[in-house]
């Protein structure tokens, strides 16, 4: 059926609850699995480098601990997972990703962090389905 998904993953019960079906889709299936996080929220009238890299450093350390408890689950099931942290705008990120990676499925948490880009686009989630260069499955609660 799929050969590799994709995790949209900020951290939040929506993210984990999609992590939790794509990582059982990944087991039935046998396929390959990526969780992405994109860390968005970068100073865009930042003083100095050093802000930014500040914001980025920290949002680097924060998805690679939360990762970091997503392999183990997969590591547990015996499903193959890569990890990729971007920076950028979530939309942009995963359907890039999605397509470099030439994935079979997006998998989507129904609710997550982005409430300014649901309210000025229609949500991530909408967003991502009419970009993607793939199928696009939204878990919702």
């Amino acid at each position: 059926m799929f050969t590799r998904l994709l995790v949209g993953f900020d951290a939040s019960d929506a993210s984990k609850r999609a992590f939790q079906l794509a990582l059982d889709l990944a087991k039935q299936s046998g396929c390959e699995l990526h969780v992405c996080s994109v860390i968005e929220d970068i100073p865009h009238y930042a003083e100095s480098m050093g802000d930014v890299d500040e914001v980025v450093a920290h949002g680097r350390k924060h998805f690679a601990a939360a990762q970091r408890t997503l392999a183990k689950q997969a590591e547990k099931l015996g499903v193959k997972l890569s990890t990729h942290i971007l920076t950028g705008h979530p939309v942009e990120s995963l359907v890039h990703l999605a397509t470099e990676q030439h994935v079979d499925c997006i998998v989507l948490g129904g609710l997550g962090h982005s409430r300014i880009l649901r309210r000025a686009s229609g949500g991530t989630g909408s967003q991502i389905a009419y970009h993607a260069p793939c199928s696009v499955l939204i878990v919702r609660a």
